[in-house]
C-alpha cells in the first residue's frame, strides 16, 4: 500500500503554490513533485523569531510570512510575503531607515 502524501503546501517566491509530496510521516524539508524543498514552517518561524524577535512580532498565517515593527512609530510597520527569505529581505532593507512621522504622544 502507498502511503499518502504529506499535502502540505508554501508558497514560492512568485506566489505560485507547491504541495509536498513526500510520504505523510516524513522527516526534514518539504518536497514538491519538481524537486523544490522548504524547510517545515516552525523551524523558520523559530529562526525568524530568534533574529527579528526584538524588533519584529513574527507570524506564519498559514500561506504568508508577516512582520509587524514592535514600535508604532516604526516607517515599515507591516511587511507580508509569500516566502520567508523575501520577509527577511524587506526586513532587511528596512531595519535602519529612519523614520519620518513625528513621536505619537500618550
Amino acid at each position: 500500500m502507498i502511503p499518502p502524501p504529506c499535502g502540505h503546501t508554501a508558497l514560492d517566491r512568485g506566489g505560485l503554490r507547491r504541495t509536498c509530496v513526500l510520504d505523510t510521516d516524513h522527516d526534514g524539508d518539504h518536497q514538491d513533485v519538481k524537486g523544490w524543498t522548504w524547510h517545515p514552517p516552525e523551524t523558520v518561524l523559530d529562526g525568524l523569531r530568534s533574529r527579528w524577535g526584538t524588533t519584529h512580532r513574527i507570524a506564519w498565517t498559514g500561506s504568508m510570512w508577516l512582520a509587524t515593527h514592535r514600535d508604532p512609530t516604526a516607517a515599515w510597520r507591516t511587511h507580508v510575503e509569500p516566502t520567508p527569505e523575501q520577509l527577511e529581505e524587506r526586513l532587511h532593507q528596512h531595519a535602519d531607515q529612519p523614520t519620518d512621522r513625528a513621536p505619537r504622544h500618550r
